[in-house]
């Protein structure tokens, strides 16, 4: 064959392929991943912190308790201390108060039957013994007499009213006048006994 029916072909390549453009469909898709990926990290990131603050509200209550409860604890101790101690006391001073009646009562019983002068008089002066000796336990004990100030205001828990009248220079409810004394144990506010007093009107 000739070479006259050679001929400069010249081939075409086929034009670069075009990218898909993208469809509403694709778009939304990819906007509800990124969405759905952004609000699981949020999540995550709020859970930790949730966590966080879980922890340390437990640990502030778990310190909270443990400081009642020590508290608590220590309380009850010093009651239980101040319990046993006054019920010691009290047993002491009843045991003494006791033995002192049963003296009184062996006195009571000589009293002399005559009029004799010199007997009536050692009789009372037994009496007199005895009573001192009441009025020692009583300060041995921690009990001693507690007086109402003239002048103060008069109050229910510390004072017992028996009357009242007018004062002059005071106002009312004032303690115009004591009557009786009364106890009171280690402090003025622990009054066993309400001194008792006239009020002014």
């Amino acid at each position: 064959m000739s070479d006259d029916f050679d001929t400069d072909v010249t081939r075409e390549e086929p034009p670069p392929a075009k990218a898909a453009p993208q469809t509403l469909g694709a778009s939304t898709i990819f906007r509800l991943c990124e969405e759905v990926i952004a609000l699981r990290e949020m999540n995550n990131r709020q859970h930790k912190l949730f966590e966080q603050a879980m922890s340390k509200a437990r640990d502030e209550m778990q310190r909270s308790f443990n400081s009642f409860a020590g508290d608590t604890q220590r309380a009850y101790q010093q009651l239980r201390q101040e319990v046993h101690g006054e019920k010691r006391v009290s047993l002491a001073l009843l045991n003494e108060l006791l033995e002192l009646g049963m003296d009184l009562q062996h006195i009571v019983a000589s009293r002399p039957t005559t009029a004799d002068p010199e007997a009536v008089a050692r009789w009372a002066d037994a009496v007199e013994v005895e009573s001192r000796k009441v009025q020692a336990a009583l300060l041995r004990h921690g009990i001693q007499p507690y007086d109402a100030v003239i002048g103060s205001p008069y109050n229910p828990a510390l004072h017992e009213r028996v009357g009242s009248k007018r004062a002059e220079g005071m106002g009312p409810l004032l303690i115009a006048e004591q009557r009786e004394r009364g106890y009171a144990s280690q402090q003025p506010e622990f009054v066993l006994r309400r001194p008792k007093v006239i009020v002014s009107e």
